[in-house]
Formats: C-alpha cells, structure tokens, sequence
C-alpha cells in the first residue's frame, strides 16, 4: 500500500526529476520514489557499515541491517577494506542455511 506525503524539495532536484522522467516517459513522481529507494538502500548499507566498523553489529546483524545477505554484506565489507568478523551465530546461521539448501 502507498500513501501520499508532503515533502519540499530543492528546485535542481525537481529539474533533474522532470529530465529524467521526460527522458522515461514516465511521471516525475515515479522518478523522485525511484531516488528514494535507492536513497534508503544507500542509508541502510552506510549504517550497517558504520554499526558493523564500531563492532556494535556483527555480520549477520549488519547484513539484516542492510537488507543483505550475509555473503552480499561480506563482498560490501571486503571492498570497503573492513574484515568480517564471524561470530558464533553468524556461522550457526550460515551452516542451517546450507543445510536447508542442501535438503
């Protein structure tokens, strides 16, 4: 379900909206929920990240975090130059995972 919201936006952003949406053929308001949820998984990375580097989440967390699996979370970690650190529930989850896969 949507719902509508009232929001001010800076006038390049809404510029930027009606290019885009022109170049789409769409409305502009598909083009602005589009950046938002893009926006929001860009949020939801950057805060597991930020949680996971002050040890306040560990991989699995931060992964949930993000909306990712933990192998996707591990790729993000590596490229950012953090190290995964693997609790014991991360290598609980990961091993029911595989055996559920497996079955």
């Amino acid at each position: 379900m949507m719902k509508n919201i009232s929001i001010r936006l800076k006038d390049d952003f809404i510029k930027e909206a009606d290019k885009l949406a022109k170049l789409e053929l769409v409305d502009k308001s598909v083009i602005i929920r589009e950046a938002l949820e893009k926006g929001f998984a860009e949020v939801r990375l950057q805060t597991a990240l930020d949680k996971f580097s002050e040890e306040k989440a560990s991989t699995s967390e931060a992964a949930e975090i993000a909306g990712l699996s933990v192998g996707e979370m591990m790729d993000e970690l590596v490229k950012r130059g953090l190290r995964p650190k693997f609790t014991k529930e991360d290598l609980q989850g990961g091993l029911g995972r595989a055996l559920r896969v497996v079955k």
